[in-house]
């Protein structure tokens, strides 16, 4: 009895372990208002509240600007997850009205609110800008249409307004070593699949910093001239004069792969239905720029050529030591402007000081208000004799284009006390205390010279070495080992000779090689470095195995020279089809592009399959 009285317990804790999860919901509550940021004057448009558990008696804020037409229609998804035994369950709610403008302007519809638990959660309030019916709207993929009537490699159904390129500056006069922010941004009503190029203006008279990073770009609806683009920054800049005067940044050149429709004219009633879908390149300009530098005032203290708003630290420790021990003098430099391109202060030091060369150290970072961070320069010092001793006040100045002058920093004097060390002589051995180290004993030994000996005997040789017996031995020995290496690895030579058949070996491994790389970037989520390294290891295998140099080899007549090597159809076409797929993937939005893992899988399958059929 007690042995069933057990189990059964045993049974009742698995069931409640097992589904606990299900009883309850996510403690973390968010209620959620979306809709497009951008929309025409009498447009119908969605708004909708996402709720990420189970709620009742939902109410949308109270908004006179909109016309609402239907709503709200509620529906509920739910999905459990057992991850490492554990189940979990989880609960979303959406609420969805249907709206319509009826004015321009933008309007601003205030929080929603929802009861869950007994509870009211609020979410946020949802902004909407409408403009007037003539403004263009973004197109699709699927709805792009041509007036071509043939087929080319150029654009047939947009005009350059489809796609603008603008550079910006966010001041238009500044100082030398001033920071400024070039920004470029995107606008787009075509079907951007991806940048093949990109030409990026001179900046030999600015020290430049990305402040983006590899981030991809993120598109947003934008209103620009009346006209709804899909808005991105493509890149931000932080430019640092160098020179004053009026100076031109030239205009940056973009190619996009535009996936555009160009209707074959067949004639009849099925004539539309026939859309040939075609990608084709594009080259757009965007504006230049001209930013005014101004020079700095003439001055006659001697400046650290910093500009922007800076705090200065002078520190020395300890200022009470004795004789031979260390001092540490730390200046640091803190604030936001040309902090990596200025020079730091330098401290007049006593000449009873040894001084050793200074420990720099820069920890900055990239803003848009130039270089933010601190700069320090550590100076050791060691005092030799007793006695006090002065440091001089450091000055530090700099040019704060706020204020429109220069700035001057002071710190100091600073007064070092050396007292004498605990009885030691000129002639003792003297004890040295770095900072952050050990002492370091130097001693005078005695001996600077090893014992020379003068009673050596010293017996002649005879030193006629021509034909002699080692004269022979050293002449025969070598041929002899030549010619036992020449017969043993004759055919290794003859092969490593033969430098085709060396590539075509070592295809594999090489390709390996590559593969192993592209793996690396995967873990690091690099995908255009990815898909462009798995690229590149298929197209050096291909050369290697069929010992075709690489300019020999186009997409036209790879799959004709595989198949004359006995490569199978079915091997070739998966091969091209996966190196369209990498060149695709390599700009392609994440959500468009084929999962890396699974490139990587298919690249490793198709040179196995052309391995097993070309034979070395």
């Amino acid at each position: 009895m007690t042995k069933y009285r057990l189990n059964t317990i045993k049974i009742m804790l698995l069931i409640v372990a097992i589904f606990m999860p299900l009883l309850g919901f996510c403690d973390n509550i968010t209620f959620e208002g979306n809709a497009p940021s951008v929309v025409k004057l009498g447009e119908r448009f969605q708004l909708t509240y996402i709720l990420n558990a189970s709620g009742s008696n939902m109410r949308m804020g109270e908004t006179s600007d909109f016309d609402i037409l239907m709503g709200p229609s509620q529906s509920t998804s739910t999905s459990v997850s057992i991850v490492n035994g554990s189940m979990s369950k989880s609960q979303t709610t959406s609420y969805t009205y249907i709206l319509k403008a009826t004015k321009e302007g933008q309007f601003t519809i205030p929080a929603a609110h929802v009861t869950v638990d007994g509870k009211q959660v609020t979410s946020n309030a949802v902004t909407i800008k409408v403009v007037e019916a003539s403004a263009s709207v973004p197109q699709s993929s699927g709805s792009q249409n041509s007036n071509s009537q043939n087929h080319s490699t150029q654009s047939q159904s947009n005009n350059n307004a489809d796609i603008i390129i603008v550079q910006s500056l966010s001041r238009n006069s500044i100082y030398v070593g001033e920071p400024v922010v070039l920004t470029t941004k995107i606008y787009t009503r075509a079907n951007l699949q991806q940048v093949s190029d990109i030409k990026a203006p001179d900046l030999t008279n600015f020290v430049s910093s990305d402040l983006m990073g590899n981030t991809q770009l993120q598109f947003q609806q934008e209103v620009r001239d009346g006209v709804i683009y899909q808005a991105a920054v493509a890149n931000k800049q932080c430019l640092i004069p160098q020179k004053s005067g009026k100076i031109k940044i030239n205009p940056t050149e973009y190619e996009f792969v535009v996936k555009e429709r160009s209707r074959v004219s067949s004639g009849g009633f099925f004539g539309g239905f026939f859309d040939d879908v075609q990608l084709v390149k594009r080259k757009v300009q965007s504006n230049s720029l001209t930013l005014d530098v101004k020079a700095l005032p003439q001055s006659n203290l001697k400046t650290s050529g910093g500009v922007g708003n800076f705090k200065f630290n002078v520190s020395v420790e300890p200022t009470d030591v004795q004789v031979d021990n260390s001092v540490l003098v730390k200046l640091s430099v803190s604030g936001e402007g040309n902090l990596k391109l200025l020079s730091m202060p330098k401290p007049h030091l006593h000449s009873d000081f040894d001084t050793f060369d200074p420990n720099e150290n820069v920890n900055v970072e990239t803003t848009a208000n130039g270089y933010k961070g601190t700069r320090t320069s550590e100076y050791l010092i060691i005092p030799r004799r007793e006695g006090d001793f002065e440091i001089p006040e450091i000055s530090f100045i700099y040019f704060d284009p706020q204020q429109g002058n220069y700035v001057t920093r002071t710190q100091g004097p600073f007064t070092i006390h050396v007292s004498k060390g605990n009885g030691q002589s000129a002639t003792a051995t003297n004890a040295v205390t770095f900072s952050g180290g050990s002492n370091e004993q130097v001693q005078y030994i005695g001996k600077d010279l090893r014992y020379v000996h003068t009673d050596a005997d010293l017996v002649a040789r005879n030193t006629f070495f021509v034909l002699s017996p080692l004269f022979f031995m050293c002449i025969i020995l070598p041929l002899g080992i030549f010619a036992v290496v020449f017969i043993l690895f004759r055919k290794k030579i003859a092969d490593s000779m033969n430098v085709s058949g060396v590539k075509r070996r070592r295809a594999n491994k090489a390709a390996m090689k590559r593969l192993k790389t592209a793996a690396r970037y995967m873990k690091e989520q690099k995908r255009e470095a990815f898909f462009d390294e798995v690229m590149r290891a298929l197209w050096g295998y291909l050369s290697d195995k069929l010992t075709l140099p690489l300019s020999v080899l186009t997409k036209d007549n790879a799959k004709d020279e595989m198949q004359k090597h006995n490569i199978s159809a079915d091997a070739a076409d998966a091969f091209m089809q996966l190196l369209d797929t990498c060149e695709f993937a390599r700009y392609a939005p994440v959500e468009m592009a084929q999962p890396m893992d699974k490139v990587y899988e298919e690249a490793e399958n198709v040179i196995g399959q052309i391995e097993d059929q070309i034979k070395n």
